[in-house]
C-alpha cells in the first residue's frame, strides 16, 4: 500500500469536502453567487463523495472483513490514519466513526499478538476514541445505552491500565514507552466520569480513582522507575481533572467534605500554572484556570454568588470573542452556561432577562462565525449544555427561533430544508383543507369539518410551526447529519434514528413549542405504522395524525428533489416522486395524498417552490448568515 495514494487522498478528500459544504461569504457579493456558489460546490463534493466511497469498499473495508493479521506495514499506515482522522487534541474529528471502527481492528490485532507495547499503544488509541464517542453520543439524553456503551468500554480499558499500573506489574515492565502509556491512561480513566451530575456513586468512584492518581505523583516507588516521565505535567491534568468535576453546574452528588477537596485541588492547580506561566499558558489559557478557581470556591462557599457572579462575568467580557481553539469554545460557550445556572429560576427580573438575551445573541453569533465547522463535535457538545439551561423570554427570545438559528449556523442546508418542509406541509395542508376538511378534525381543537375550514389560518400557522421545528432534534447529531465522504455506518444510522424523540424532548420543554412535539416525533413513521421510528410510537393515536402525515409527505418530497446538502446525484422530478407517493399509498403514504397532489393546482404550487421558493430559501439563508456574520460579538 502507498500512503499517501491511498490514504492521505481520502483526508484531503474529507477537509475539502467541510469547507465546500460551509463555505465561508468571503468573496460572495451576494444571495446569488451565494446559491451559485453552493450548488457548484455540491456537485464537485458528489464527486469527491464518489471517490471516497470507491476508497472505502474497495480499498478499507476489506482489509477489515478479513480473518487475518495485519502486516506491520498495514499496522503503520492505518495507525497513522487513524490519527489525521482523530484529532481530539484541536477540538478536530475528520470522520470519528471509521476512526472507531479502524481503532477496534488494529486493537484486536494487537492482542492477539505478543507484542505488550504494541497492545498498549493500541489501548491508548481505543480509549481515546471511546473517549470522543462517548461525549458525541451524550448529547443524546433519552438513549442512554449509546452512551453507556462507550463510556463501559473505555472504563474497561481504564481499568486494564491501572491493573499493568500496580507495583507488582509495573515493576516488571522495561519499555520506558510502555510505563509512560500505563501511566498516562490509568489517570485518563478519570475521564470518563464526566457528566454523571447527580450521581454521587460515581462521583465517589471518581474521586477515588482522582486521590489515587495523586498519590502516585508523590510516590518514590513510579517517580525512580520512570525518571523522564513528565511528573509536572502528569500532577497538572490530575488538578485539572478535580477543577473539571463540577463543570456545567455538576455540584449535584458531591456532599460538602469532596467540594472542599475539588476546591483545595482546585487552589493547588492555580498556585501550579503560575509556577511556569510560559510552559501552562501553551496547555490552558489563565482564564480558563481563573474560573474553575471561581467556580469551586463557591461550591465550597469560600465566596459569595455575588462574587462568583462578578468574577465570571468579568472573564467573561475578557474572553476572545473569536478564538475557536477549546479554550475559546469553552469561554464563549461555557461560561454562559455556568452563568445562566446562576439565574435559573421561575421569575425573572427585567436585568435578567437582558443578560439571557444578551448571552444567547452572543452564543448564536459565536456560532456563525465558527470556520469550517472545523470544531463541530466540540462545539455540539457544548451548544447541547446551552441548550439545557435555554430559557424563553416572552416578547423576546424563543427555543424555535434559536433552534433555527443554530441550525443555520451550524449547517445552512439542513435549516434550508427546515423551511422547504414548512412551505411544502403549509401548502399541502391548505389544498387539503379544501378538497376534504374531515381529514384535519382534532387539530387545533377542531370538531367538525366545518370547524376546520373556520380554524384554517390557526391549523396553517400549526401545521408551518410543527413542520418547521420537525428536525429539532438534528441538533444533536449535526456532526453525523454532516456525513457527506460516504454512506452512513450502521452505527451512525442508529444515531439518526434518535433525532424524532430528541427533537420531541426539546420542543416539550417549552409552552411555546410543546404542541408541536408530537409531529417532531412522528416525521419517520409510515402512514399504517409498519415502519419507520421510533417504533414504538403509533402516529394513529395521535390527534394531529394528518398533519404528521403532510410533515412526513414534504420531507421526503425535499429529500427526494433537492441537490443541495441531501443528495448527490441528481435531484428527482415532482413526476418521479409522485410515482413514488401512489406506489407507497396507504401504506408508506397516506392514501388521500395521489389524489391531492394530482390536482392542477396543488401541482402548480409545489413546482414553484421547487424552483423559484427553494432558490429564495436560499437566498433568505444567505441574508441571515450575512446579518449575523457582520454582527459583532459583544
Amino acid at each position: 500500500m502507498n500512503a499517501f495514494s491511498i490514504f492521505d487522498k481520502y483526508v484531503e478528500r474529507l477537509n475539502e469536502i467541510r469547507v465546500l459544504s460551509s463555505p465561508s461569504l468571503d468573496g460572495i457579493d451576494g444571495a446569488d453567487s451565494y446559491s451559485r456558489r453552493l450548488r457548484e460546490n455540491f456537485v464537485r463534493i458528489g464527486r469527491l463523495a464518489a471517490e471516497n466511497r470507491v476508497f472505502l469498499e474497495e480499498q478499507l473495508f476489506p482489509i477489515f472483513r478479513e480473518d487475518r493479521k495485519l502486516t506491520e506495514e498495514e499496522v503503520h499506515e492505518i495507525s497513522s490514519f487513524e490519527d489525521k482522522l482523530l484529532d481530539a487534541g484541536n477540538a478536530e474529528n475528520l470522520d470519528l466513526p471509521i476512526a472507531f471502527i479502524l481503532s477496534e481492528r488494529l486493537l484486536k490485532d494487537a492482542m492477539s499478538k505478543e507484542d505488550l507495547l504494541q497492545r498498549l499503544r493500541r489501548m491508548d488509541m481505543q480509549i481515546s476514541v471511546c473517549y470522543t464517542m462517548m461525549n458525541m453520543t451524550y448529547r443524546l439524553s433519552l438513549y442512554p445505552g449509546i452512551y453507556t456503551h462507550y463510556r463501559n468500554a473505555g472504563i474497561e480499558l481504564g481499568r486494564k491500565f491501572i491493573e499493568y499500573r500496580k507495583k507488582e506489574n509495573f515493576a516488571k515492565i522495561e519499555s520506558e514507552e510502555a510505563r509512560d502509556l500505563i501511566l498516562t491512561n490509568a489517570r485518563f480513566l478519570v475521564s470518563f466520569y464526566e457528566n454523571i451530575n447527580g450521581d454521587p456513586e460515581g462521583n465517589k468512584e471518581n474521586m477515588r480513582l482522582l486521590k489515587k492518581s495523586l498519590e502516585i505523583a508523590d510516590d518514590p516507588f513510579y517517580i525512580d522507575l520512570t525518571p523522564d516521565f513528565d511528573w509536572r505535567y502528569y500532577r497538572y491534568r490530575i488538578l485539572g481533572y478535580y477543577a473539571q468535576t463540577t463543570d456545567f453546574c455538576n455540584y449535584q452528588g458531591f456532599h460538602g467534605e469532596q467540594l472542599q477537596e475539588i476546591c483545595e485541588r482546585t487552589e493547588e492547580l492555580w498556585e501550579l500554572w503560575h509556577t511556569d506561566p510560559g510552559y501552562f499558558s501553551e496547555l490552558e489559557k489563565e482564564s480558563f484556570i481563573k474560573f474553575h478557581l471561581l467556580k469551586n470556591r463557591y461550591y465550597a462557599e469560600k465566596i459569595t454568588k455575588d462574587e462568583y457572579w462578578s468574577g465570571l462575568m468579568e472573564l467573561y467580557h475578557d474572553r476572545d470573542s473569536y478564538l475557536y481553539d477549546i479554550c475559546g469554545i469553552a469561554e464563549n460557550i461555557q461560561f454562559p452556561v455556568e452563568l445562566l445556572g446562576l439565574i435559573k429560576k421561575e421569575r425573572h427580573t427585567e436585568s435578567d432577562k437582558a443578560l439571557i438575551t444578551f448571552l444567547f445573541n452572543n452564543v448564536i453569533a459565536y456560532n456563525f462565525h465558527m470556520p469550517n465547522s472545523g470544531a463541530m463535535t466540540f462545539m455540539l457538545e457544548f451548544n447541547m449544555h446551552i441548550m439545557r439551561y435555554f430559557v424563553e423570554i416572552p416578547g423576546g427570545i424563543n427555543f424555535e427561533n434559536i433552534m433555527l438559528d443554530m441550525l443555520a449556523a451550524m449547517h445552512p442546508p439542513t435549516y434550508v430544508h427546515s423551511r422547504m418542509v414548512a412551505q411544502f406541509s403549509v401548502c399541502l395542508c391548505g389544498h387539503l383543507i379544501d378538497m376534504s376538511p374531515e381529514l384535519l378534525i382534532g387539530v387545533e381543537g377542531s370538531e367538525t369539518a366545518e370547524d376546520v375550514v373556520k380554524k384554517r389560518d390557526a391549523i396553517l400557522n400549526f401545521t408551518w410551526h410543527a413542520a418547521i421545528c420537525h428536525d429539532a432534534g438534528k441538533l444533536c447529531i449535526i456532526d453525523t447529519v454532516f456525513v457527506y465522504g460516504r454512506k452512513l455506518l450502521d452505527m451512525e444510522f442508529d444515531l439518526i434514528k434518535t433525532h424524532p424523540r430528541m427533537g420531541a424532548d426539546m420542543l416539550g420543554r417549552f409552552s411555546s413549542t410543546a404542541k408541536y412535539a408530537e409531529v417532531a416525533l412522528g416525521h419517520h413513521k409510515w402512514y399504517d405504522n409498519s415502519r419507520g421510528y421510533p417504533e414504538e410510537f403509533d402516529t394513529g393515536k395521535s390527534p394531529v395524525k394528518t398533519v404528521i402525515d403532510l410533515v412526513q409527505c414534504a420531507d421526503c418530497l425535499d429529500a427526494a428533489t433537492d441537490t443541495i446538502g441531501r443528495s448527490y446525484n441528481r435531484g428527482k422530478t415532482f413526476d418521479d416522486f409522485y410515482s413514488e407517493i401512489v406506489e407507497g399509498s396507504g401504506t408508506r403514504y397516506a392514501p388521500w395524498l395521489p389524489e391531492l397532489l394530482s390536482k392542477a393546482e396543488v401541482r402548480a404550487d409545489i413546482e414553484f417552490l421547487l424552483s423559484e421558493g427553494r432558490d429564495r430559501n436560499y437566498h433568505d439563508t444567505y441574508q441571515l448568515l450575512k446579518s449575523v456574520h457582520d454582527r459583532e460579538i459583544k
